[in-house]
């Protein structure tokens, strides 16, 4: 680049820049670098002792290893989009190695005398069977694009996970990646897949720079890397023309059908994809506000194009998680996200996303067991690398009250997105209700260790430890999910409450709390009736259930399975509640 990484007027200013500043990215300031230069530069600058080169003989392996990758898709070129054309040159030793090289290339192509098992230590005979796809680093120095970068990431995973026997991490896992400066090799090795792939993004108005680079992490070579340069208008197209590159090295023998399959595009549209990317953006940060604006997103790109399947899907996601945390009233939430996953799948009935939507609405509001059973197993078969459709089909499965089999399909998800902190909290919900209640305290604090601020994983363990008799442990984690949340005021109330009156007072404040909110807001009936449950107050409990039943809230789903409510199962009005709702018993 010509630049130094750390500059200023003076000695002191710089030590702080080296010290406690990101450099900038040398590809934004010359984006021809190489991804896998950038970050060797990433690594050689890293702040933290342990990530960066130990000494610079490690740094001169890497940079000849770049430097023999190089040279070996110089020599071996694979044309993808706009690929350079070189021109021919008269001179008789260039017909020379031409010649030699078409033979070797024959020789190769045939894998006569093992020469290509020799040349790649048999990679290309190993089938490739994992991959993780990095978020792409965005470098256009504009938050407001964020959007491009984690949406291009997440529709080429999505992609990727339609292909034939190939595990694909999920976002959620590899989003924990987002940001830093990762050595794919430590990647590879803790999420145990075989090839990484990596990109960055830079978009200048309507110019688009994409560089990708595809690596196999056991060996440590590049498979394959380029750089599209395409307007933003061909967002779409571009994101077509990545994967399909990509199949083309995992997959160079895939059938006509298969291959026809993959490169059918969600939409033409690009501004509707734009939007959807948007959506998505916003539905990832998992708030009350954002689930309404990513719904205002998806609206707007099915307005676009009401042919768009995927974001009729986006939609049906966000209404159902907007009815199940309690944000809208089930009446309003459930129906407009069944008739988002119906419009889904009239569009596109090969959709597994749009038929996950449909199987949790039928679990959560319908309470059609054998239907939502029949579309989470369809999503599943559809798309086996979907760890969403094992997650809540395993859900589904423990409120069944059939807990080794729901444990399994969470832990099929949990191999597919190992990082997710929601599939995680899971697993540890499943060990509560199965009676497990000190491996549910284990799980859920291995969630809390990778983000102490994760509220579902928090609310968990205080139930766990409430039902253990654990009441200051359970109070304590009440205090910290509202401290870490921003509520420190909050938190030293409760404090004051349970030294005042016990675990019962800090419960009361809190459904006073409740009752002051339902004034404006729609409230959970069956989250008042747990309370009431927790204080011993059966009577307000049960008349709260009916409340729940008479609006189908889907809390009710694990009525059946909630260790809570063990000590109301022998009486006749709990059993007429499950009786009503067909739940298994």
């Amino acid at each position: 680049t010509g630049q130094r990484a750390f500059t200023g007027n003076t000695s002191g200013v710089i030590f702080d820049g080296i010290l406690n500043r990101t450099p900038t990215p040398p590809a934004r300031l010359n984006p021809a670098i190489p991804i896998q230069l950038e970050q060797i530069i990433a690594k050689s600058l890293e702040k933290d002792r342990e990530l960066r080169y130990r000494s610079a003989s490690d740094i001169r392996a890497d940079l000849q290893r770049l430097k023999r990758d190089t040279d070996s898709s110089r020599a071996l070129p694979f044309k993808s989009g706009e690929a350079s054309r070189q021109k021919l040159r008269r001179y008789w030793p260039h017909f020379v190695w031409a010649g030699v090289l078409a033979i070797l290339l024959l020789l190769f192509g045939l894998n006569v005398g093992n020469v290509r098992d020799s040349l790649f230590g048999g990679a290309s005979q190993a089938r490739i069977e994992s991959i993780a796809v990095l978020p792409f680093s965005n470098l256009s120095n504009d938050p407001k694009t964020e959007y491009l970068s984690d949406g291009l990431t997440e529709s080429l995973i999505n992609s990727l996970s339609q292909l034939p026997n190939l595990a694909v991490m999920s976002r959620n896992t590899v989003f924990r990646y987002k940001g830093q400066a990762s050595d794919p090799q430590k990647v590879g090795r803790d999420l145990h897949v075989r090839t990484i792939l990596t990109g960055r993004l830079i978009q200048s108005g309507d110019d688009l720079t994409i560089s990708v680079n595809l690596e196999d992490v056991t060996n440590n070579r590049q498979i394959w890397g380029e750089q599209y340069n395409r307007k933003l208008s061909n967002l779409v197209a571009v994101q077509q023309e990545i994967a399909g590159d990509i199949y083309g090295r995992l997959r160079p023998r895939l059938a006509g059908e298969e291959r026809k399959l993959l490169a059918k595009r969600p939409t033409e549209d690009a501004e509707a994809y734009q939007l959807y990317l948007q959506g998505l953006f916003y539905w990832n940060k998992w708030t009350q506000a954002d689930f309404k604006k990513a719904a205002d997103f998806f609206t707007q790109a099915v307005q676009k194009d009401q042919h768009y399947a995927l974001s009729y899907a986006g939609l049906a996601d966000t209404y159902s998680l907007l009815g199940d945390a309690g944000y809208l009233p089930p009446s309003e939430a459930w129906p407009k996200s069944k008739a988002a996953a119906m419009q889904a799948l009239d569009i596109d009935d090969s959709l597994a996303e749009a038929h996950t939507s449909l199987g949790l609405v039928k679990e959560h509001f319908e309470w059609d067991w054998a239907g939502a059973e029949q579309e989470f197993k369809h999503a599943i078969e559809l798309n086996p690398n979907l760890a969403t459709a094992h997650h809540w089909y395993g859900d589904y499965l423990t409120n069944m009250g059939r807990f080794e089999e729901g444990m399994a399909q969470t832990k099929k998800a949990q191999e597919l997105d190992p990082l997710s902190l929601i599939i995680n909290t899971t697993m540890g919900w499943q060990f509560y209700v199965a009676g497990q209640n000190e491996n549910a305290v284990e799980q859920l604090r291995k969630v809390l260790d990778i983000d102490a601020k994760f509220s579902p994983a928090r609310r968990t363990l205080e139930e766990v430890y409430a039902h253990m008799g654990k009441q200051k442990e359970a109070v304590a984690e009440r205090e910290k999910a509202l401290s870490l949340s921003g509520g420190a005021e909050l938190a030293a109330s409760i404090e004051e409450d349970f030294n005042k009156s016990g675990y019962k007072g800090v419960l009361q404040s809190w459904l006073d709390g409740l009752t002051e909110l339902s004034k404006h807001s729609y409230v959970s009936s069956y989250s008042i009736a747990e309370s009431y449950m927790r204080m011993g107050e059966k009577q307000k409990a049960f008349e709260w259930l009916e409340k729940a039943y008479e609006e189908h809230d889907s809390g009710l789903v694990s009525l059946a399975v909630e260790p809570m409510f063990e000590s109301l199962r022998t009486d006749p009005r709990f059993k007429e509640i499950v009786r009503r709702m067909k739940l298994p018993h």
